[in-house]
């Protein structure tokens, strides 16, 4: 298959166009200008135009399907710039849709599972849910991918990453302390990225357009517990302090979200098996330990 793939620089977009193109895909990497330093930005053959640009709309000609993961991906920066999260994710995206409905192709939209609440928790859930509206509003063929908290090769917290496990195991590779603000028995569901290729696969070449599905575990975990399997991947005795304090709207609960159906094919390993996955990658990672 022909995909494009935005947000190609970031940490979910490069993975799963690294991962697509190994499985023989064609890949369009698309990237805006500018943007964060990041590793996977120092590629050749990613193309730097931005989402919601009208030039854009030309490279979905001949693909069969556009993996839409630009946008903003931090409930921190929609908080600090709610127009610009929704801009980012919800105006590319309608952007795009129309693009796919001049050429003929269909859009996965990631969205996060947050979006399913009424009313959405914080700025980025409601900007991801306007994606998601885009998508169901739209003429063009299009599927919103609800996500849990994904982790993984390519998450650099050196790099802006803001996940939890990506800031527990920078901390416990660097030999200090691991620290959950907030209730740090709040749970999340947490999935490995490269777990999401053969889903994404199979929404496109089954055409499986005018959906809205979730991509889940089914078992959420408690961040304590996760602090736990990153310190014993990273073979470190380091501390877990627990705080305590105020976070965000949306940051200091838990979230639980029911198994995919089963046609996706998604099948996660166990979660401590893709934390050791993980810490290994970032052992090797250069950019991970603040080498250029």
């Amino acid at each position: 298959m022909r995909l494009l793939v935005t947000g190609a620089t970031g940490f979910l977009g490069s993975r799963l166009s690294d991962l697509l193109a190994a499985g023989g895909h064609d890949v369009i990497r698309l990237a805006r200008p500018g943007g964060r330093p990041r590793a996977a930005a120092q590629r050749e053959d990613v193309v730097r135009v931005d989402a919601g640009d009208a030039a854009a709309r030309e490279l979905v000609a001949g693909c069969d399907a556009v993996l839409h993961f630009a946008g903003v991906p931090s409930p921190s920066v929609a908080a600090a710039d709610p127009a610009r999260a929704v801009r980012e994710n919800a105006g590319t995206t309608a952007n795009l849709l129309d693009a796919c409905a001049e050429h003929g192709a269909g859009l996965v939209y990631p969205s996060t599972t947050r979006a399913a609440l009424d009313p959405p928790p914080d700025a980025y859930a409601l900007s991801k849910r306007l994606g998601e509206e885009a998508c169901r509003l739209h003429g063009a063929r299009a599927t919103v991918l609800r996500l849990t908290s994904v982790f993984g090769p390519g998450q650099v917290a050196a790099e802006g990453a803001t996940g939890a496990i990506a800031s527990f195991a920078h901390a416990a590779l660097a030999g200090e302390a691991i620290v959950i603000p907030g209730n740090p028995d709040r749970a999340r569901d947490f999935v490995l990225a490269d777990d999401l290729a053969t889903p994404l696969e199979r929404i496109v070449s089954e055409r499986r357009w005018g959906e809205t599905l979730t991509l889940a575990r089914g078992t959420s975990t408690p961040l304590r517990e996760a602090a736990e399997l990153v310190r014993r991947a990273a073979g470190t005795d380091v501390a877990i302090e627990t705080p305590g304090g105020d976070l965000a709207p949306g940051e200091n609960e838990s979230y639980e979200a029911a198994p995919p159906p089963a046609w996706l094919g998604f099948e996660p390993i166990s979660l401590e098996e893709g934390i050791e996955r993980y810490v290994g990658w970032l052992r090797s990672h250069p950019a991970a330990q603040g080498r250029p």
